[in-house]
């Protein structure tokens, strides 16, 4: 089996740094944690090679189109990433060619010259065609349709982004061709994403995460989900619960979510702080890196609370203020979304005291 030292990018990627894929340090500082409550946590992983669906990847002079070196603004070349979806580095190969014969420059961060700074690419899972993103300087039109002569295009954008800052995307979004949306199978429910709104990068581990979510919903559960995102999760529970509420601040997102009503599912464009916490029997917070807003924490009174955690050392932060007014910990996941790195995706189960 693939591990990230068989990569011949390794180690200078930054991509990867561990060799052992199912035994990351996070996992081991996670599980003395649960241990600690009384939960033995279980540990999934869908293994290393093709599992990235989604990658950005950032553009310099060269043309380099990759991801920096460890420590540097440098960028490494990867077009045998093992880890990628075999038609990202496809189509990686292809737009670094056509740059080199088209004389498209590469942006140059000392300089704050050159047209593209950054290309996104997201894989459909079943037709193995991308929507592709040329995050730019400027207009590069004529460029983004020569790339039409090759047949791996589910849809090409622009985002024009000319300002000199760390923010990859701006919020001027071209569409060149295709459909606006890409819409993934998830769960057997399809899943419209636009290109500004985030996605999983590892769907079939993320499925997995669902189907767990799955058995703790009950048929008369009222839900409210906050950092929903174009609500995949939502999608996938709501045949099996009474009516959700979705949460999210993302405009984007919420214009994927426009493309699949549900009579109970309630769509809110807004922070997760300003959201009603009232009358639900589940609350389902997916946080950012850094956790719950401090003010959400004292509002959550659900009998039932799911946390998705991105960063552990914020979970564990959050999850020992619940403990401490009174929350229970009663089941807890890992999930290695992006084997070779020091990174577990926690999922845990917490209930009130007065809930059975």
């Amino acid at each position: 089996m693939n591990n990230p030292s068989t990569c011949p990018h390794f180690p200078l990627c930054s991509g990867c740094t561990l060799t052992d894929i199912f035994n990351p340090p996070v996992w081991q500082d996670a599980k003395e944690f649960f241990r600690a409550h009384d939960i033995e946590p279980l540990l999934h992983t869908s293994g290393f090679s093709q599992t990235r669906y989604k990658a950005k990847l950032a553009v310099r002079p060269g043309p380099e189109i990759g991801l920096f070196k460890k420590n540097t603004h440098d960028v490494l070349s990867i077009p045998n990433c093992l880890i990628h979806h075999d038609p990202i580095n496809r189509a990686v190969e292809i737009i670094r060619k056509e740059m080199i014969s088209q004389k498209i420059s590469p942006y140059n961060e000392t300089t704050r010259l050159g047209q593209i700074r950054y290309i996104q690419l997201f894989v459909h899972r079943t037709t193995n065609q991308i929507q592709l993103v040329l995050i730019t300087t400027e207009s590069l039109e004529l460029f983004c349709k020569s790339l039409l002569k090759y047949d791996l295009w589910h849809s090409i954008w622009q985002n024009i982004h000319p300002s000199a800052t760390n923010r990859i995307l701006s919020d001027r979004w071209e569409q060149i061709y295709g459909e606006p949306f890409l819409w993934q199978p998830i769960n057997d429910h399809l899943i419209p994403f636009h290109p500004g709104a985030f996605a999983q990068a590892n769907l079939p581990l993320f499925e997995k995460m669902i189907q767990k979510i799955q058995t703790w919903v009950k048929p008369n559960d009222k839900v409210l989900e906050l950092y929903a995102g174009v609500g995949a999760i939502g999608l996938c529970l709501s045949p099996l619960v009474k009516q959700i509420t979705l949460v999210e601040n993302n405009p984007y997102a919420h214009l994927s979510y426009q493309q699949t009503p549900k009579p109970n599912i309630t769509y809110q464009c807004t922070d997760a702080k300003l959201a009603d916490f009232t009358n639900y029997d589940l609350i389902i917070v997916d946080p950012p890196r850094k956790g719950l807003d401090p003010t959400i924490l004292p509002k959550l009174e659900s009998p039932q609370l799911i946390y998705i955690s991105c960063g552990f050392e914020s979970f564990k932060r959050d999850a020992q203020n619940l403990l401490s007014i009174g929350w229970k910990l009663k089941e807890a996941h890992g999930y290695i979304l992006f084997p070779g790195t020091n990174h577990v995706e926690t999922l845990a189960l917490f209930k009130r005291p007065t809930s059975s």
